[in-house]
């Protein structure tokens, strides 16, 4: 795809990610500057969680997604989590506990889902931008502490 049109596209899907939305849902936008979104997790009892999602190509292909701690770090030590979506890793790319869920790069380059392929998901409402951050925020509202 065109850089203009990812970038457009990008633009397009981040526009709703707006103060009130990330309110309601205890999120934190960092940084929404093409490739790339940054944001928190917050919630009364829960350990927050930061991501960075890094859309080059969006939407081509899905973003990578980086755990990372309240302070932007890599996370590179993970609990575990009974909702199976943060997985403790290493991935084989980053060297890092990661999001293994379709959407994310992560899991779309795992040697175990190769032929899960980004297409079969691609467009749909659940793999959007914000698609993908609330199957996130989810699972972390699920999981332990």
């Amino acid at each position: 795809m065109h850089p203009a049109a990812v970038q457009a596209l990008f633009g397009e899907e981040t526009k709703h990610l707006g103060p009130v939305l990330c309110a309601r849902r205890g999120w934190t936008m960092h940084r929404i500057d093409f490739p790339l979104i940054n944001c928190s997790f917050n919630a009364s009892g829960r350990t927050p969680l930061r991501l960075t999602l890094t859309c080059d190509n969006w939407n081509e292909l899905p973003p990578s997604i980086r755990l990372e701690t309240p302070s932007g770090e890599p996370l590179r030590v993970l609990l575990p989590n009974p909702t199976g979506v943060f997985h403790a890793g290493p991935h084989h790319v980053t060297n890092l506990p990661f999001v293994c869920m379709r959407g994310s790069r992560e899991y779309h380059t795992h040697p175990s889902h190769v032929t899960d392929y980004w297409d079969g998901c691609r467009g749909s409402s659940s793999y959007t931008i914000g698609g993908i951050i609330t199957q996130i925020w989810n699972a972390w509202l699920k999981g332990t502490g």
